[in-house]
């Protein structure tokens, strides 16, 4: 039974292992350090690179290390298998790694370590075998483990213990053993006096313990040399061993130590930092001290005042994750008093039951006390106001001042007193009001964090939002990330940032490329991810090549890929600025989304689809202007007077012509050629003696007036028009204008017969113009007596026949009279 159990683990394996290798190809490889994490593999992978120092294997599927698995890489120094499924370690799985000095088996499903295991890793320093089931643990027989060791090199070392656990003799052989961590996997485990029956002290220099269900106080006396302490309290206990880890503290009274750490101790009832509990900690000259997630919900003030002034070797203090009750700005008197205090954090530890804004606050001073030493202050996600003008006192060696993720509901505040202040975070902030002068008490600043705190809001609020970082030319680093940021003010990146490398404006809404001042030669990296660019047009590109040897990342824009885009496309194939290039997609023409680096490869079909797409309705364009401006020509010759007829007669009532109902002004318009004046003058005495009013163009055509314009007044103001037919006529142009512009009144106005014809030379009909053949049977026509074999051919009858012609009707026509309005 037992052997087809064995025999159908080896066959599941080996079908994992075909799934494993296809996923080699996912490893991270930088230089020598190969990155194989989280990829879900079932075996080791092989075909790695030879010179590999450092192969992380960790969170896969990997069952079983086989024997051989890493002999090709002679040159790996750490190796880390964590959180795997391994059940089993083949003998000789790490042949070949003399060189290996870390290797990391924590959090797997070891039972035993095959016999000579560790054998020839005579240069391993760091070993951690945690969580898992191993049986040396479970029976108290560690020591197999040590003879198994023998590595007098090991100089750190995690394992598990269970209840009734104790430190074997045999350790001394582990000489140079200094880091120690210790895994409880029962509630019921101790730490006391019994655990060290067999050996009195241990020279271990830094001990982490995971999960403390009890601990006594002369527990720490077994280690003389102890300098840095790490307690996880754990959270399935019965009770709270807070103040038995406090207690314990108290052997280390008149010592230096370099860190303790206490965390991960939530209980409900949780606790206070008070008096009794802090005593331990003042005789102690303590460099860093840390108090994480561990439900504290009060901080006496004067329990942490006299270990501020106890304390006075203290560098670094941080107080997260709790549930203090919020006590305002009060936590700033937890620190002024230590003398030595570099970093302070307070972070995440109000309660949950925030208290909403009821109203703005009016602007005011608030004034923070720090220690002269302090560099750096972190305040995160502990206040909930307004902001107001912060003046710090005692700055001048703050560097680092991060106050993100706190609710402050303005941004319209301005600090002093924080000249050398490097790094500033503000992530998180509600900016929709902003000053402008919030920075300016910043001059030295080179990191600036501003991600998520709606200064898009801030920006297009604000006037002059340009100036934002007006006094701030020393950054370096801008992060601007997740702001609902449309478009960038006016002049906010166009100042002398000359040491300005990194800019990150990701998850904005921002459709262009940023302008940057000319001075700016330094800068490497712009992050323009998941933006909402389309495209760059030239000026973007130029502003881009001016700025020299940047990475730009582009990911998550909407971009297009079209005609319209097609320069950008262009430039993305040619340029080397933009290191996720291949991540790129694009909308097409079409409305698929492609991979841009599809389109780039397969440009030249694309440069020529969009060729023969402007080209072709050019061309149509152009064939159809072409066609239609011969139309409009041959329409315009063939009716040529027409339309000028009807733009002198638009032209006119836009010079205030009107009608209205009178008397014509003349009786006649004569119209002839200015070659036969002498005839003409003579024809319009004679009429004139007989009483007619005639229209002569040489007496009473309007001085200022164009001639085509008096021409069409004139046959407007005359009931008749006389055509003085002669040869001379026949070739005037003028002639041809005024017969047409007849025509057309005649027309318009239903005066057929306002036309006498004057046939003063022998002319045929057949050799009249057109215009005249076409009028010819409502026409007048007189001959003047110039052949003598004519009958009744004599001057007094053309004369009498003209003056019957022009004889008046009882009519009223209309006139178009000037100066009048219309």
């Amino acid at each position: 039974m037992n052997i087809m159990k064995i025999k159908l683990f080896w066959i599941l394996t080996a079908l994992q292992e075909v799934k494993g290798y296809s996923n080699e190809t996912k490893c991270n490889v930088q230089n020598t350090i190969v990155d194989c994490c989280n990829l879900a593999l079932t075996t080791i992978p092989s075909h790695l690179p030879v010179n590999a120092t450092s192969l992380d294997l960790s969170k896969n599927s990997i069952k079983i290390v086989k024997g051989f698995a890493f002999q090709s890489l002679r040159y790996i120094t750490d190796l880390d298998l964590e959180r795997n499924l391994i059940q089993l370690i083949e003998i000789n799985a790490f042949h070949g790694l003399h060189r290996l000095r870390s290797l990391n088996l924590n959090f797997n499903s070891i039972t035993l370590f095959p016999d000579g295991m560790f054998d020839r890793l005579n240069g391993l320093q760091d070993l951690s075998i945690a969580g898992n089931t191993l049986q040396y643990f479970q029976d108290n027989k560690i020591t197999e483990i040590l003879n198994m060791l023998k590595i007098l090199s090991l100089r750190k070392l995690s394992f598990d213990i269970y209840p009734d656990f104790k430190f074997p003799s045999q350790w001394g052989t582990l000489n140079k053993l200094i880091n120690l961590g210790i895994f409880a996997r029962s509630a019921k485990v101790q730490f006391n006096k019994e655990m060290f029956a067999h050996v009195n002290v241990l020279q271990i220099m830094s001990l982490y313990i995971d999960v403390v269900p009890f601990i006594s106080e002369d527990f720490f006396e077994h280690f003389p040399k102890l300098d840095s302490i790490t307690l996880a309290i754990g959270r399935d206990l019965p009770n709270n061993p807070i103040d038995q880890v406090f207690k314990s503290f108290g052997v280390f009274k008149g010592r230096n130590l370099t860190n303790i750490e206490i965390k991960s101790g939530r209980f409900d009832n949780g606790f206070t930092l008070n008096h009794k509990r802090m005593k331990y900690l003042w005789s102690i000259c303590l460099k860093r001290l840390t108090l994480c997630n561990l439900y504290i919900k009060n901080i006496f003030i004067y329990a942490m005042q006299v270990f501020s002034v106890q304390s006075t070797c203290l560098e670094y203090l941080e107080i997260s994750e709790n549930t203090i009750m919020d006590q305002g700005g009060s936590f700033f008197t937890l620190i002024q008093n230590f003398e030595n205090l570099k970093v302070f954090k307070f972070i995440s530890n109000w309660r949950r039951s925030r208290s909403k804004r009821s109203q703005q606050s009016r602007l005011y001073t608030f004034k923070v006390l720090l220690p002269k030493t302090l560099e750096e202050l972190y305040i995160e996600d502990n206040i909930a106001s307004d902001m107001v003008n912060v003046e710090i006192i005692n700055g001048l060696n703050l560097r680092v001042l991060s106050l993100r993720d706190n609710d402050i509901w303005s941004c319209e505040g301005t600090f002093a007193g924080v000249i050398n202040v490097e790094y500033f975070d503000m992530s998180g902030w509600t900016c929709k009001k902003l000053s402008i002068n919030l920075l300016y008490g910043f001059p030295n600043l080179k990191t600036l964090k501003a991600s998520g705190s709606l200064l898009g809001h801030g920006f297009a609020n604000t006037a002059k939002a340009g100036s934002f970082l007006s006094k701030n030319l020393r950054l370096q680093d801008i992060n601007f990330s997740s702001n609902r940021i449309n478009s960038i003010p006016n002049g906010l990146f166009l100042r002398q940032f000359e040491q300005l490398s990194a800019v990150n404006m990701s998850h904005n809404n921002i459709t262009i490329f940023p302008k940057f001042h000319a001075s700016i030669k330094a800068l490497k990296m712009i992050d323009l991810t998941f933006n909402s660019i389309t495209h760059f047009n030239n000026e973007d590109i130029e502003e881009i090549e001016k700025l020299g040897e940047v990475d730009i990342f582009l990911r998550g824009n909407p971009f297009q890929c079209s005609c319209k885009t097609l320069q950008f496309v262009k430039w993305l194939g040619q340029t080397n600025r933009v290191s996720d290039s291949l991540d790129l997609t694009c909308v097409t023409e079409q409305a698929s989304r492609r991979f841009m680096s599809e389109v780039i490869s397969n440009l030249k079909t694309f440069e020529i689809s969009c060729k023969t797409k402007f080209w072709l309705p050019f061309a149509v364009s152009i064939t159809s202007i072409i066609l239609l401006a011969i139309i409009i020509t041959v329409v315009f010759f063939r009716y040529k007077y027409a339309v000028e007829y009807f733009l002198l007669r638009f032209k006119m009532k836009m010079k205030n012509y009107k009608e209205f109902r009178q008397e014509y002004i003349y009786d006649a318009f004569i119209s002839y050629s200015h070659t036969d004046l002498e005839w003409v003058k003579d024809f319009h005495d004679n009429l004139n003696s007989m009483g007619f009013e005639l229209c002569l163009d040489a007496k009473d055509f309007i001085a200022g007036n164009g001639i085509a314009e008096n021409v069409v007044n004139a046959i407007d103001s005359s009931r008749k028009v006389i055509f003085i037919i002669t040869h001379n006529f026949l070739k005037s142009t003028w002639g041809s204008y005024e017969m047409e512009m007849t025509r057309m009144h005649a027309f318009q106005k239903g005066r057929e017969d306002m036309v006498i014809v004057v046939l003063r030379d022998k002319i045929k009909v057949t050799d009249m113009p057109e215009i005249m053949k076409n009028m010819w049977i409502k026409i007048t026509c007189i001959q003047w007596p110039n052949d003598d074999n004519l009958p009744y051919n004599t001057e007094e009858i053309f004369y009498e026949k003209t003056k019957m012609s022009l004889q008046k009707k009882d009519e009223t026509t209309l006139l178009y009279s000037r100066n009048s309005v219309v």
